[in-house]
């Protein structure tokens, strides 16, 4: 848990919430760091599309939307840093109780 200290800094939270707002559109409150430690944890990042299908079952469960151009398009995942990022947005409400 040490290397969420990085997300005692405002200046962090505000890029870091920033960085959601443009790749994800997800709305995160810099100032709440709960908010912000939660939307960090619900980010797992794939080699490619392949590793996120296969690791997911995302295609078992949506076979009309597992394209990569989907997928990206819509925001469910975005290639960062040659990493294929995916945001759980179950991980994000689920962790919001």
């Amino acid at each position: 848990m040490q290397g969420m200290m990085i997300f005692e800094s405002p200046i962090i939270c505000l890029g870091f919430a920033n960085i959601m707002k443009a790749e994800f559109d997800v709305d995160i409150d810099y100032t709440d760091r709960a908010a912000v430690l939660r939307a960090a944890q619900a980010l797992v990042p794939y080699e490619g599309v392949e590793g996120f299908l296969m690791f997911t079952g995302w295609d078992k469960d949506n076979p009309e939307y597992c394209s990569e151009e989907y997928l990206v398009e819509n925001r469910i995942c975005r290639w960062l840093d040659g990493k294929f990022v995916y945001f759980s947005r179950l991980l994000w409400e689920k962790n919001k109780f």
